[in-house]
């Protein structure tokens, strides 16, 4: 049985099906989502990848006080710390 995690009508939805990627429309990009598996700090981890593209858009973890996101953009990596999913979605583009 999938498990999911979503923000709302249109959010992003999280699902912890070990390896098993899920393309979702966030703003104007298809974005596939990855769950790892718990991470060296025991915390639920995914990766995100461009779907029409092969290049890393970021890692999320899931801790106490919200998410991890280390987002890479043309600039450099960005690090969002104790963020909502719906601040994830924000930082995406959505």
């Amino acid at each position: 049985m999938s498990e999911m995690q979503h923000v709302g009508s249109g959010g992003v939805a999280l699902s912890k099906d070990v390896l098993a990627p899920s393309v979702q429309r966030i703003g104007s990009r298809n974005i596939e989502i990855t769950f790892l598996g718990p991470n060296a700090q025991g915390q639920p981890t995914w990766i995100m990848w461009s779907a029409e593209e092969p290049y890393l858009i970021g890692m999320l973890s899931q801790g106490k006080m919200g998410y991890r996101f280390e987002q890479r953009t043309s600039s450099g990596a960005l690090l969002h710390e104790n963020i909502s999913l719906s601040r994830v979605q924000r930082a995406l583009g959505g």
